[in-house]
């Protein structure tokens, strides 16, 4: 049985982003579990592993993981779905096709989130799917930007619009937490990132 890793490099893989990969962001309920179940599934650890944060980079499918502590939202353990692309020109591209359609775009320009310096684009489905769609400028030692909360919030927020913003802060108001974790991986910080179910939610990552 694949054991639990205790560590994890914390930084991107080189030439990682050299190729589009699929993104998928999941709440769980227990962080070591279920990094115990992926690196199980994946056949290798993550490539971060935080209290707050576990992040898998796979070739084979070309995924990228990331798990985040958090209670389960409506919709069950789906946080948001998404697309890691290779440089700016490519999501120029994929903002002027969405805009094309009239789907609601928010936009954030060099955010410090979950662990990496981005540039992205977040957008609802017609059934109000969240989808990520980024590019990776680089890897930061911390979570990220947690006090700025409307420069985080913003733009998921746009995404949804006002009444998916009431439907989902409705739904998700009465479901059950995730559980602490007794992770033993990093020492732990004061973190509450602002990003649970990309609606204003006070949760740990």
């Amino acid at each position: 049985m694949q054991a639990v890793p205790t560590a994890a490099p914390n930084r991107t893989p080189s030439g990682a982003t050299s190729v589009v990969k699929f993104h998928a962001s999941l709440n769980v309920s227990d962080l070591v579990r279920s990094v115990e179940f992926y690196t199980a599934l994946f056949g290798e650890g993550p490539v971060k592993f935080y209290h707050d944060y576990a992040k898998f980079e796979t070739d084979t499918p070309p995924l990228v993981l990331s798990l985040k502590p958090k209670r389960a939202c409506a919709g069950g353990p789906l946080n948001h779905l998404g697309l890691r692309l290779v440089d700016a020109a490519q999501l120029e591209a994929v903002r002027r096709r969405l805009h094309a359609v009239g789907a609601r775009i928010g936009q954030q320009d060099q955010v410090k989130c979950c662990y990496a310096l981005q540039t992205k684009l977040w957008v609802t489905d017609p059934d109000q799917t969240l989808w990520e769609v980024y590019v990776l400028h680089d890897d930061v030692p911390n979570w990220g930007e947690k006090e700025k909360k409307v420069k985080l919030l913003a733009a998921p927020l746009k995404a949804f619009g006002v009444w998916g913003v009431v439907r989902r802060a409705w739904n998700n108001r009465f479901r059950r937490r995730a559980q602490p974790t007794d992770g033993p991986l990093i020492p732990p910080e004061d973190v509450t990132p602002a990003d649970a179910c990309a609606v204003p939610a006070r949760s740990s990552s």
